[in-house]
Order: C-alpha cells, then sequence, then structure tokens
C-alpha cells in the first residue's frame, strides 16, 4: 500500500473564508506549487446566506493553471468548473446559545431542513467563523442534530441555511507554474454567499 507525503505547510487557503454581495468577483491569489508536488486536494465550498433574492445568476468556482511564470498573465486555463445551486434556501435562527463542541442546534421549525442535508451557520461574532455542516437527523420543531460538532460557539439568532455545497477536486501539478482559485458570480439577479477554498498538496508516494 502506497503512504503518500503531504507538504510541510499543511492546509492552506486558495481563497479565505468571506462573505461575498452579489454581484461579486473574488480571485484566489497565484499559488507557486511546492517543489516537487505532484498535485493538490482541492476544497471549495459554498453557502447562500440572503433569501430574500432570487439567485437568478448563480456563482461559479474555477480552478485555473498556468504552464508560465509570474510575468505573464495571458496563459491561465480553466482545469475545473463548479457551478453552485442556484435555490433559494430555507433559512432558520437559533432558538438557544450553542457552545463550540456541541452537535445539537435548537430551533423552533425545521421545515426546509433534512437529514444528510449540508448547511451553513453563520457566526454573528466572526463571520469567518461561519460553519459547513452535514445534517444527522431532524427532531421536528425541535432541533437540527448535526454529525459533527461546532468548532465555534453560536449565539441566538445565529442563522442556519440549506442548501450549503462542498466541490472536491483534485489538481494534477505536473508541469503546472502556478494555479489559482476564483470565484465569479456576475450578473443582474443573485444571492449573496459565503465561500471558501482550502487545498493541500501532496509532494511524493513511498
Amino acid at each position: 500500500m502506497s503512504d503518500f507525503t503531504q507538504a510541510a505547510a499543511g492546509v492552506l487557503d486558495a481563497i479565505a473564508h468571506q462573505h461575498v454581495t452579489h454581484p461579486n468577483s473574488v480571485y484566489g491569489a497565484d499559488i507557486t506549487p511546492t517543489p516537487g508536488a505532484l498535485w493538490a486536494e482541492i476544497k471549495m465550498s459554498h453557502a447562500l446566506i440572503e433569501i430574500s433574492q432570487a439567485n437568478t445568476n448563480p456563482g461559479s468556482f474555477y480552478v485555473q493553471t498556468s504552464l508560465e511564470g509570474a510575468d505573464v498573465e495571458d496563459a491561465w486555463v480553466t482545469k475545473g468548473q463548479f457551478t453552485v445551486t442556484n435555490a433559494t434556501p430555507a433559512d432558520e435562527a437559533l432558538d438557544a446559545q450553542e457552545v463550540a463542541g456541541t452537535a445539537v442546534i435548537a430551533v423552533t421549525l425545521t421545515a426546509g431542513f433534512a437529514a444528510d442535508d449540508v448547511i451553513y451557520i453563520t457566526d454573528s461574532t466572526a463571520a469567518n467563523n461561519g460553519e459547513w455542516h452535514q445534517i444527522d437527523r431532524i427532531v421536528t420543531d425541535t432541533s437540527v442534530d448535526l454529525v459533527d460538532d461546532l468548532d465555534f460557539q453560536k449565539e441566538i439568532g445565529d442563522l442556519i441555511f440549506s442548501d450549503a455545497e462542498h466541490f472536491p477536486m483534485q489538481l494534477d501539478l505536473s508541469g503546472v507554474a502556478k494555479w489559482r482559485v476564483i470565484y465569479k458570480a456576475e450578473g443582474g439577479t443573485g444571492a449573496n454567499v459565503a465561500i471558501r477554498a482550502r487545498y493541500i498538496e501532496v509532494t511524493d508516494i513511498e
């Protein structure tokens, strides 16, 4: 059985966790692969954080590579495109403060949420402490129970939104001088969103 060696830098941001007001585009910084890196494992996350606005023009993540160095900007090629949902999400406010480490989220109404769905939980203390979670089960009009515990405390009135998403991609770094992730959400009608893209490189196989 082969063992993979991950780059010493560990997991890094290609796009930092942030809330994006439609319309807008977010360009992640150019990333130079670690010498000897074979591929990057990338996870792009998206969540709707607005229900009042129709989402006719949803955004897309683009994973792009270039064979050229830092001084050449006309050689980008899109290796993967992931278009996010255009759903109108359900939302519900938390009924109680929920401390980090709990997996039971008290709410008054659970309509619009279902077991196995991915949701986004906002954080009024620090927006980038919002969290993506999978639902384990629903206790009707009582709680949304998560597969995993909260990483950060949530306050009364923080919101959960349905229809959150993750998009995984494995990017071959052979011959790649630089790469990046961008998120584009243009057009006349679209919802505000939370986004994040994280990656880790594999440098060898033993």
